[in-house]
C-alpha cells in the first residue's frame, strides 16, 4: 500500500500542481506501470475532481486521494480538504466516489 501512495499519490499531486514531462514522472513511475508516459498519465488524470466542486485541485482532490490511499477514513479523510461548492462533503460520499472511480477507470491507481 505504501508503494502505491509514493508513486500514484505523488503523480496525482504533481499533475494537479501542473507538472508535466519528466518533472511529472521522474522517480514516480514504477517499472510495471500501464501508464508510463507523462501524456498517458495526464490524460488519465483529466477527471480528478473527487469532491465534486467542478475543479481538480491539488490541495483538495489531491489531498483527499492521498489520504484515502494512506487509509484515512471518516472525518480525518475530509478535514480541511473539501473545496468550496463541493457536492461531495462527507467522508462517505468521498470514499464512495473514489471507490466508484476505481471501477470506472477514474483516477485512483495511476500506475496500474
Amino acid at each position: 500500500m505504501f508503494h502505491i501512495v509514493l508513486t500514484d499519490g505523488l503523480l496525482v499531486i504533481r499533475h494537479l500542481f501542473g507538472f508535466s514531462g519528466d518533472s511529472l514522472t521522474s522517480g514516480a513511475v514504477s517499472g510495471g506501470a500501464n501508464r508510463g508516459s507523462s501524456d498517458a498519465i495526464a490524460t488519465y488524470l483529466k477527471d480528478a475532481d473527487i469532491d465534486g466542486d467542478g475543479e481538480s485541485k491539488p490541495l483538495t482532490d489531491g489531498l483527499l486521494l492521498i489520504r484515502y490511499l494512506f487509509g484515512f477514513s471518516g472525518e480525518s479523510l475530509i478535514l480541511g480538504a473539501i473545496g468550496t461548492g463541493a457536492t461531495r462533503r462527507t467522508a462517505q460520499d468521498v470514499e464512495a466516489d473514489i471507490q466508484d472511480g476505481c471501477q470506472r477507470n477514474k483516477p485512483c491507481a495511476v500506475n496500474r
